[in-house]
Order: structure tokens, then sequence, then C-alpha cells
């Protein structure tokens, strides 16, 4: 394990010679990967064999097509998904002991949809302490598992220790895997830990999404889409998200959904932005029902205005246990101005109320101009009082008329 790190460490203190030694045999591989002939891998061997992630893709590809060529130096070892216990007397560790201190490390900081069987934790829940204390014995294991230590270079990534995270990161991606590729994506495009390139960047995203990592193809996506190091392009940007949306990676919808409702890079189609939200909407994205719902709720584009649909998509995002302030908001309009659904002030100011103890200042707002409608003047001022220290310039506004 320390040999594989010392080879990452060397490898980002030389990083723009690796990028450029792998830029072409990136290149090349896109016109290879699909390929059905073992000669034509082994070619790409012969001359791209010094670029470690790329000639690992080869061997792979070889090994699938059923002629294996000798390992690289840094292969990723296979494992069982359940090892058997073993007892040694050497003072090594079992294969199960080995697999739970992976297993461990992967179920703190694994990214979702990386690694089958474990369901992942999404970025804003990784416990940082807990993460970097499951996962640090993962490095002083002689073979480790690639994804446990990507999983540890995220958790490194999360902590901000961008050094270490970019070593850790760099070992993972040349043992096979795609998280350790999209950190190092992360990294280079960031400027942490190391220097900030968007063509860098690319790279390790690219290689990130041949590893089928949904973040690295979204990543990817996200470059041509705003242009960083790469002229912006629409058709690479929407062909990188439909393949982060085909494994499973909803997120990646929604982004197509965004440039057709806003149009620019793409002519704006709000039926075509419905669709992608839809198909966000069904990979669990559920607060992209909000998108649809206000697209239908004000005819936006080539799409007619809907309010009842608008209605029914707010209650949904609600229902699916969303804790959406702009649903919650955007129904209680609707109800209380009987646009899609009966009017029932009553009804509204229950979904204000919801909104408003949550914190939301346009809720809090329409909540005070409902009771103070209703005469119940000092609670209206109270929450009006809230929205403007928010800075809300409407319940501002208001307050200066009634107070």
């Amino acid at each position: 394990m320390k040999h594989i790190l010392t080879v990452a460490a060397l490898w980002l203190a030389s990083a723009e010679l690796a990028a450029a030694e792998c830029s072409d045999a990136r290149s090349i591989w896109g016109d290879v990967k699909d390929s059905g002939s073992s000669q034509v891998f082994e070619d790409y061997l012969s001359i791209f064999g010094d670029c470690a992630i790329y000639s690992g893709l080869a061997r792979e590809k070889l090994a699938t097509l059923g002629k294996v060529q000798p390992a690289a130096p840094m292969s990723a070892p296979e494992r069982d998904p359940e090892p058997a216990v073993a007892e040694n007397d050497d003072g090594q560790l079992s294969d199960w002991e080995v697999f739970e201190i992976e297993s461990a490390c992967m179920r703190a900081a694994m990214a979702p949809l990386h690694v089958e069987g474990y369901s992942g934790t999404a970025w804003d829940d990784i416990d940082t302490e807990e993460a970097l204390a499951a996962c640090a014995p993962v490095l002083e294991l002689e073979d480790p598992n690639p994804e446990a230590m990507a999983a540890y270079g995220r958790a490194l990534i999360k902590d901000e220790d961008y050094i270490a995270a970019a070593e850790v990161s760099l070992a993972a991606a040349m043992l096979g895997s795609g998280l350790g590729a999209n950190n190092l994506g992360v990294l280079y495009e960031d400027g942490s830990g190391v220097p900030q390139d968007y063509d860098d960047a690319l790279l390790y995203y690219t290689i990130a999404a041949d590893y089928d990592s949904p973040f690295g193809h979204i990543n990817v996506g996200d470059l041509y889409r705003d242009g960083k190091g790469v002229s912006v392009d629409a058709e690479l940007a929407i062909e990188a998200y439909e393949a982060s949306g085909a494994l499973g990676y909803g997120v990646a919808y929604e982004r197509i959904g965004d440039l057709y409702r806003d149009g620019g890079i793409v002519p704006q189609s709000s039926s075509k932005a419905i669709y992608a939200y839809s198909s966000a909407h069904e990979l669990g994205e559920y607060a992209s029902g909000n998108k649809i719902a206000y697209i239908y709720e004000t005819g936006r584009g080539d799409q007619p205005q809907n309010e009842s649909a608008a209605f029914s998509w707010y209650l949904d995002v609600m229902l699916k246990g969303v804790t959406e302030d702009w649903a919650i908001y955007r129904a209680g309009r609707m109800m209380l101005e009987g646009r899609g659904v009966e009017a029932d002030e009553e009804k509204a100011r229950n979904w204000f109320g919801l909104g408003a103890h949550q914190g939301h200042a346009p809720s809090q707002r329409e909540l005070g101009r409902l009771l103070h409608r209703w005469g119940n003047t000092d609670e209206a001022e109270s929450w009006l009082r809230q929205a403007a220290d928010q800075g809300d310039e409407d319940a501002q506004g208001l307050l200066a008329i009634w107070y």
C-alpha cells in the first residue's frame, strides 16, 4: 500500500507531465474502447502502457475478450463480496477482518450509485470525523479495495485535507476506481491541493466516466455546459448527462431539464424540460416536481398553462416527504386564490403556516397578510417581522403601511 501511495505522490508531483502522457491515451481510447478485437487492445497497450489508468482499462477489455495480458503493477485485487472468515496464526488480518475494515469505510463515505450493495452517503450527510476514523485503517491494508480508498479520498476532501485526498484518490484511480478519478477531477477543477487546471479536471472526469461513474459523466457535462477549459457544447453536455442518468443519477436529468427550461445554449423547450424533470422524478429526485409544477402554473414557453396539473405536482412533492418550502408556498397561493383547486383560505393558512414554521420568508409574509385580513393583527405582525428580518421587501412594505 505504501508503494502505491508513493507512486501516486510522485505522479501528482509531476501532474502536468502525467496528464500530457494520458491525454493522447484518452483521445484514442474513445475510438477503440468498443472494439471486439483483442489485437486492437494489445496494440493500444504497446503504445500507451505507461498511462496506468488507461492501460488498466485496456487490460480489463482483454480480460473480457478472454485474452488476459500480464497484470499491471497496480492492478486491483479481486475479492469475494462475502469472504470466508479465516483465522491466521501469524498476526495477519483475516479476509473477514479486511472486508469489515473496507466495508466500514464504504458505509461511511462511499458515494451513491458507485458500488453495488452500498447505498452510499450523500455529500452533505458525510460525518467527517466518523468517516476518517473508519477509513484510516484502509491504508494499512496490504491490498486495499480501490473503492474503499476512493471513499477515504472523498472523506479527506470533505475534511479539506486536499493534498492527502489527491494522493489517496489517485492511488484508487490507478487501481480502477471511477470515484477515485472523479475525486481528482473535483480537486483539479477547484484547484484544491493541486493547481487548478480544467484540462486535467476533464481528463480525470473522463476517466471516471470510462469506469462508469455517474458523477464522472455529470461533471464532464458540467464542463461542457459552462465552457470550463472547453468550448460550450450543449450536445456533448446533454450526451454526458444522459449517460449519467442512465446509471441511475436523477440529478443529471434535472440538469437537462434546466437547460431546456432556461434556453440559452439550447433552444428553449418547456415540454422537453418537463420530460427530463419527469425522468429525474422517477429516479427519486422528487423536488424536480416543483419545476414541472411551476411550468404548468405559469404556462411557460411552449407548454400551455395547466393550473390543475401544477397543484397536483406541488402536492406530489409534499406527499413524497420532500421538505420543500417552495412547493408549500406555491400550493398555498393557489389554494388561497382558487387556481387549479377550490379556494379555501383555512387550508391556505395551514400551508403557509407549515412553511412559516420552517423559516420560509414568503410563507411567513403570506401568513401575516392573511392573518391581518382576519383581524389577528398581533400574530400577523409577528410573522411579518420574521419575514422582514430575512430581507423580504414585501413584508417590510406591509409593516410600514400597517404598523
